[in-house]
């Protein structure tokens, strides 16, 4: 990994509920052993030490293990052990001076092991005091410096584990992300027969009553082709491109229908720019035309609103006419529409259908990005 992502990755690292369950388990443990041991009484950073001393190296041992300098996961075996040496022994030898520096050294505090280090106060008959003894600091007992090398090699061993596991959940997410985007172009490929097949059935009829409106509706067929062939072969467009495609079939629809069909609109030009998902405002107004406005006797009215909140997106389609049952809200153009709605992780009710007095209103919730 570059260090942008060795940084992100070990942020992430640390809001993961299971970092900081391992650290706690192992600070309850650490703590119940003591007090089966019979041990004084530890104080409060006793208690604290050893979940934060655990947390830190949970957090921290990846790290010289995924910094690559290029776009792999992991460093190799020798890469990983020549960065993450110096690295783990650098955090263990700061946790052992700490430790020592909080810590007198075994034989110099008071009590019967530690008499032969003690004098008398300053006052003639004072309370025996530690003697000090100029030139020397604290000191680290070799049995924490033997704790130490443990440490160090199983810190090395938890950082290649952690590095590894991360890895390999990396490569199942790409996996799992690569599948959804083959299942999304599949779905959106299914979409490009099934608009132009409606569009030319819609045209068939126009072709024996108005020769030269038919003509014209050909040439915005080709223009509506060469959009969907452009859709259908990325995963994200801009808003204004889906305009456009919305644009192209309604110029077929208008030629077909004629005064029967009655639209207004409110989309807002400012939010062209969004990305959106492509084909996911067209099925409704296809289906809004289809289902209402074409079945009604004497046509219908059509309304497309689309308002931003946030990063989130609200598609409004309406439409008088006859009210759709449910075998035309369970249609290949919706079910298209819903299950790739389920492969962007969207919520159960992102796509509603429902009756609103004389109005079939179709309201889709998409998240966008800038």
């Amino acid at each position: 990994m570059r260090a942008s992502a060795v940084l992100q990755a070990t942020w992430q690292r640390t809001r993961r509920p299971r970092t900081w369950g391992a650290a706690l388990l192992f600070g309850l443990v650490w703590n119940g052993t003591r007090l089966l041991m019979g041990l004084p009484e530890p104080t409060l950073l006793d208690l604290l030490s050893p979940t934060a001393w655990v947390a830190l190296f949970l957090v921290l041992a990846p790290l010289p293990w995924q910094w690559t300098g290029d776009d792999g996961p992991m460093a190799g075996t020798l890469r990983g052990s020549a960065q993450a040496l110096p690295w783990m022994a650098a955090l263990t030898l700061g946790a052992l001076l700490l430790v020592g520096a909080a810590s007198p050294p075994p034989g110099r505090g008071p009590g019967p092991a530690g008499m032969g280090m003690m004098e008398r106060g300053p006052h003639r008959g004072g309370p025996m005091v530690p003697r000090r003894e100029e030139g020397r600091g604290f000191l680290v007992h070799p049995r924490l410096w033997a704790l130490g090398v443990a440490h160090l090699c199983f810190g090395l061993l938890l950082g290649w584990v952690l590095a590894d596991r991360e890895r390999a959940e990396i490569r199942e997410a790409a996996a799992h992300r690569a599948a959804n985007e083959a299942r999304a172009r599949a779905l959106q490929g299914q979409m490009n027969p099934h608009v132009l097949f409606n569009a030319i059935s819609g045209l068939t009829e126009l072709v024996r009553e108005d020769p030269a409106a038919a003509e014209t509706a050909l040439v915005n067929l080709s223009d509506l082709l060469r959009a969907l062939l452009d859709h259908g072969s990325r995963l994200r467009v801009p808003l204004g491109d889906e305009r456009r495609l919305v644009g192209l079939h309604m110029a077929l629809e208008r030629l077909r229908l004629g005064q029967r069909l009655r639209e207004s609109w409110d989309w807002p030009e400012a939010l062209d720019a969004l990305d959106v998902p492509p084909l996911m405002i067209q099925p409704l107004v296809e289906n809004a035309l289809k289902h209402g406005v074409a079945l009604a006797l004497g046509g219908g009215e059509l309304k497309v609103q689309i308002r931003q909140e946030g990063d989130q997106l609200t598609v409004r389609v309406a439409n008088t006419g006859p009210a759709p049952d449910v075998a035309e809200g369970r249609g290949l153009g919706l079910r298209n529409l819903r299950e790739r709605l389920d492969l962007l992780g969207a919520p159960a009710g992102a796509l509603s259908l429902r009756r609103d007095g004389d109005w079939t209103v179709a309201e889709l919730k998409l998240q966008v990005q800038a």
